[in-house]
């Protein structure tokens, strides 16, 4: 026995060492002589991925990327920050070779399968030239229609609201992500999901993915963790995961609906003309002539859950934190109802997005928002291509992972004077000093792989704000600054909500 205890003490002795010796191989071969090792940084974040990690997790945008040296920064072992807008430009640029970054796109689970996680952009375009006319500025035009009858409806639970003598408080941060979540599901399905209906804006659908979402993050740095507490999820009575486990039950219910309304579709006959056809009625009837090819059940089906949550999430948070703002400060709130004010003499009256995208004070309050929710405001890594790349006169080696963040470009103090203070005004200059601003502004990204849904989402913004502000007074109830500070699950989530008293405006 003592000679067995001797030689297991011994064999840990040498497997420790080696250990040791091979940790500190690694670590000096990735302060020294990794092909990143010339670039600025902290030294842990050279050295292990868990310095990253740390912020990411912890959800605060990575915010030393702020305060260091540099346009170009070492952030992770095999990976480069780069604040740069030509550098941007260059890696987002339609047609970019740079494609995405495998483990984080594919980390996402539940968006198997998707245009999310499409990693080549030649393969990428394919799939989105099936969607891209649905999204068109013509295309968004001819559905406000079907837009204006949700945010009508949205609007009678505000009026209902506002004529309960009591005081009601209402949700504004649900009652938007309901308003959004119909939207986009009626637009692409002409089905929505009955968001509106719930009681108190209290949908369980949303508040389950909001919960979710916090688990976004930690499946990106542990993917494999999560696929298998999924499989696990599936072989539980339904009964335990819904009453302890909703969020990620309830996602994936979503993923359930997603295909059931695929196979709904694929089923059905052909749209008659007297139809608004859906967009997966296009993408079900693809254009042989430009290649396109009718994506399977899986992949329609991630297309579907994608766009439920990033037309629900980005947008909904863009309202919330414009109504805040707008609401927090009276010189803005004045300013805009009176401009509102003027374009509508009845507080009744409804005006069409084009007519209400021609107000400049309205257009600075949702430029002002978008610069401030920054749609997905955390880094999009991308991997350099076999030519390597030029940024700032540094060559990045191929294979490279660069990322950047619209956050951080959005707060800018060298671009955005003030950058922490919401102000509308700097969207008024003239035409010259605007481009410097527009350059620099991000939040559904740019190139091939921008947002597709941006046009829906202006549109939503001005029909939604512009009509809000000129049909009902309100007032901010229990909610705080610390509340509308935000966390980056991929996608940017308040801490709190925002809870208004509201009544009619006067004609």
């Amino acid at each position: 026995m003592a000679v067995l205890n001797a030689f297991s003490a011994s064999a840990f002795f040498y497997v420790a060492v080696a250990f040791f010796v091979s940790l500190t191989a690694k670590i000096v071969y990735r302060l020294k002589f990794h092909p990143l090792a010339s670039f600025p940084g902290p030294k842990l974040a050279a050295i292990t991925n868990l310095y990253g990690a740390f912020f990411d997790l912890r959800s605060s945008d990575l915010p030393y990327l702020k305060t260091l040296p540099g346009p170009i920064i070492r952030a992770w072992p095999n990976q480069l920050h780069v604040h740069d807008m030509d550098a941007y430009n260059q890696i987002f640029k339609t047609g970019t070779k740079f494609s995405k970054e495998r483990s984080f796109y594919t980390s996402y689970v539940p968006l198997n399968d998707s245009l999310f996680q499409i990693l080549e952009t030649k393969n990428a375009m394919a799939r989105r030239s099936l969607f891209s006319s649905y999204f068109s500025r013509e295309s968004v035009r001819r559905a406000e229609p079907l837009i204006q009858t949700h945010t009508s409806k949205f609007f009678g639970v505000l009026q209902a609201a506002a004529s309960n003598d009591e005081g009601q408080i209402v949700n504004l941060s649900k009652g938007f992500q309901c308003l959004t979540s119909d939207v986009i599901m009626d637009f692409t399905f002409n089905k929505p999901l009955g968001a509106l209906d719930a009681p108190d804006f209290n949908f369980r659908m949303i508040r389950a993915l909001s919960e979710a979402a916090v688990y976004a993050q930690w499946a990106a740095y542990f993917p494999g963790t999560f696929e298998k507490l999924l499989q696990i999820i599936d072989k539980l009575p339904l009964w335990f995961v819904e009453k302890y486990i909703e969020p990620l039950a309830v996602t994936k219910w979503c993923v359930r609906v997603a295909r059931e309304r695929i196979l709904e579709l694929k089923a059905r006959p052909t749209t008659s003309l007297d139809d608004l056809p859906t967009m997966f009625d296009t993408a079900l009837n693809p254009d042989a002539t430009k290649g396109q090819v009718i994506p399977t059940v899986d992949e329609l089906s991630g297309d579907t859950l994608l766009l439920m949550i990033a037309g629900t999430d980005t947008t909904s948070h863009t309202l919330t934190l414009a109504t805040y703002n707008v609401l927090k400060d009276a010189n803005i709130r004045k300013k805009l109802q009176a401009e509102l004010r003027e374009a509508m003499p009845r507080k009744d009256m409804v005006l069409t997005g084009a007519e209400l995208e021609k107000l400049p004070y309205l257009r600075g309050v949702i430029k002002e928002s978008l610069r401030i929710s920054s749609g997905a405001p955390g880094r999009l890594p991308r991997v350099v291509p076999s030519a390597a790349a030029v940024f700032c006169g540094q060559r990045i080696a191929p294979g490279t992972i660069v990322s950047s963040c619209a956050h951080i470009y959005h707060h800018d103090p060298n671009v955005f004077s003030d950058p922490e203070t919401f102000r509308p005004e700097r969207w008024l200059l003239c035409d010259k000093d605007l481009i410097e601003l527009e350059k620099n502004m991000v939040p559904f990204s740019r190139g091939s792989r921008s947002c597709p849904g941006l046009n829906l989402a202006y549109t939503e913004l001005y029909l939604t704000l512009g009509h809000l502000f000129r049909r009902f007074e309100m007032t901010v109830h229990g909610t705080s600054d610390a509340d509308m500070d935000w966390t980056d699950y991929t996608i940017a989530r308040t801490l709190g909500d925002l809870k208004v008293k509201v009544r009619e405006a006067e004609d």
